[in-house]
């Protein structure tokens, strides 16, 4: 066995050794969240926010209350529906947002990856509601610093760290809006003007 086979074969086994040992340690570590997402601002830039109550059920579900939905508006009407959901000790707070939206009844009528900011991609989705009416949805993953689309990179990045006994926060990030008429790329415009002024408190308010 040449030293780069020997090389690939090493990295591919460090990887399924870490992934197979983080599903067996804990899922939470024995401390709280120092990060509060509600501390969030409510107004952003030129965005004035409002907060969506939430049921005791949503937060057994996604096994954490350290999370927020809060509606953003802007002077001009815009109006977008901003979620996230954090823990700085649990990895399996972020749930893949299809799972909720085909529950509920909604249809996927489109899925791709945008950029909501220069240096972020985002997953696009079109969802058709039940009662008619489409929205325009965007959202992406966080492991601490990593911004990303993929819940994979999200989770292997987490169990890395788990494995060689450091803490990595998780989080998702979801933004939504009305599509009104047929204009999806305003809705699309919409979202990134909100992320352009929200995304550079990532780094303090949701580490």
């Amino acid at each position: 066995m040449n030293r780069l086979t020997y090389t690939i074969v090493v990295v591919i086994f460090v990887i399924a050794a870490a992934v197979s040992l983080s599903s067996y340690l804990p899922t939470r570590f024995d401390t709280k969240d120092a990060v509060q997402v509600s501390f969030l601002p409510m107004t952003i830039g030129s965005w004035k926010g409002k907060d969506v109550p939430l049921t005791k059920r949503d937060y057994e579900i996604l096994e954490t209350t350290n999370l927020i939905m809060r509606q953003y508006t802007n002077p001009g009407g815009g109006s977008v529906l901003l979620y996230i959901v954090y823990s700085g000790d649990n990895r399996k707070v972020s749930h893949p947002p299809e799972v909720c939206y085909m529950g509920s009844g909604a249809t996927i009528a489109q899925k791709a990856v945008i950029n909501v900011t220069p240096e972020i991609q985002a997953n696009k989705l079109v969802t058709e509601m039940p009662g008619g009416g489409r929205e325009f949805v965007a959202y992406w993953y966080k492991a601490g610093a990593l911004n990303t689309p993929k819940y994979f990179t999200q989770q292997l990045k987490i169990a890395f760290h788990r494995t060689f006994g450091q803490k990595t926060s998780a989080a998702l990030i979801r933004i939504s809006t009305e599509i009104k008429g047929e204009k999806e790329k305003a809705a699309e415009d919409l979202i990134q003007r909100f992320c352009a002024q929200m995304v550079p408190l990532l780094p303090k308010y949701v580490p």
